[in-house]
């Protein structure tokens, strides 16, 4: 059986693999990057690198469709949490690139080599599903304030005052003034009340931690097939709900729903891991959304009074996620039987 091109090529990256993923986690600039955003160098390629490298090996050998990493998802999904732009994730991946060409010239693979073309172009199909996914990714989290954005580009384009050079200035300055506007008077406080109820700081920066904590404990639970991270995600929540209960009764309805959770993932977490790791990051996308949406509740709520009117609709949609999680892997009922404790 003659060896194929492909195949030459996926010897030679499986040889030099470790060098690979050391070489891209030490380029200064992918390090610069992770630094910022509070990433452990080691935790990103253990997670998401080193995955990333075996699964562009298996479509050398075959064994894996361009364009198809499951992995690469995830890790999408954990950079638009940790709010990286599309600059810095395009850095990352250029990183993983120059260290494959790194590892074809040191093994005197020229540039003008049909293998090197072929390292290339596989890379670049795969590299621009990277691009395509993560616009996406961002524009639909975007997309809710698209339509505020055109207004406030129309009235910036009407007002002849204003010099091109200050345009930016002039749309943040209308953008704030409209989404302000809006809120203060929906959330207005209730003056028959006359509460101020905020949340303490070390409440606020617990939280704030819990939150921050999860994505990563779940990626690895489902990268691992670790249970014991599962259940010290269902240890935040308690704790989470607990906390909550604090300001009773404006949080008792999320701090139900999120003990509620809790208990799911301790007597069902056979059935969370088989959904985590099937779903094709559908239940990542759904913690993320829950986990942004408590970082700026926990944030705004720090400084403005959960007394306030209305104050419930802000941790409705939140609610709502959480319940969608639970239905997603835990049966309506609980039968005698099946309960099966950590």
């Amino acid at each position: 059986m003659s060896v194929t091109k492909n195949d030459k090529l996926a010897v030679i990256l499986t040889q030099h693999h470790d060098l690979i993923l050391e070489r891209w986690k030490r380029k200064e600039s992918v390090l610069e990057i992770l630094k910022s955003k509070k990433i452990e160098a080691d935790f990103f390629i253990k997670h998401f690198g080193s995955r990333v490298v075996d699964f562009f090996i298996g479509v050398l050998e075959g064994q894996n469709t361009a364009g198809q990493c499951p992995v690469i998802s995830v890790m999408l999904h954990f950079f638009n949490k940790r709010g990286l732009t599309l600059d810095e994730v395009y850095v990352i991946c250029a990183g993983m690139r120059n260290s494959f060409v790194d590892i074809l010239l040191e093994n005197d693979i020229k540039h003008s080599d049909e293998i090197f073309t072929i390292t290339i172009n596989l890379f670049d199909l795969n590299f621009a599903g990277v691009i395509k996914e993560y616009l996406e990714l961002t524009f639909e989290q975007n997309e809710k304030n698209f339509s505020q954005y055109v207004e406030v580009l129309e009235l910036a384009s009407s007002d002849k005052s204003i010099e091109e050079k200050n345009i930016l200035q002039y749309t943040s300055l209308v953008t704030d003034k409209i989404k302000n506007t809006t809120l203060d008077e929906y959330f207005a406080k209730d003056d028959e009340q006359g509460n101020n109820i905020v949340f303490r700081d070390d409440d606020a920066d617990d939280m704030l931690e819990y939150f921050n904590e999860i994505p990563q404990l779940l990626i690895i639970a489902m990268n691992e097939t670790n249970f014991r991270k599962i259940e010290k995600v269902a240890n935040i929540l308690s704790k989470t709900s607990s906390i909550l209960l604090h300001y009773s009764p404006y949080l008792d309805t999320l701090a139900a729903v999120m003990e509620e959770l809790a208990q799911s993932l301790r007597i069902y977490h056979n059935a969370f891991m088989e959904v985590l790791q099937n779903s094709e990051g559908a239940l990542l996308k759904l913690f993320d959304a829950i986990s942004l949406d408590m970082d700026k509740y926990i944030q705004r709520f720090s400084v403005e009074s959960l007394a306030m009117r209305n104050s419930h609709h802000i941790h409705n949609p939140t609610t709502l996620s959480i319940k969608q999680i639970i239905s997603m892997f835990s049966p309506e009922e609980f039968e005698d039987g099946e309960m099966d404790f950590f």
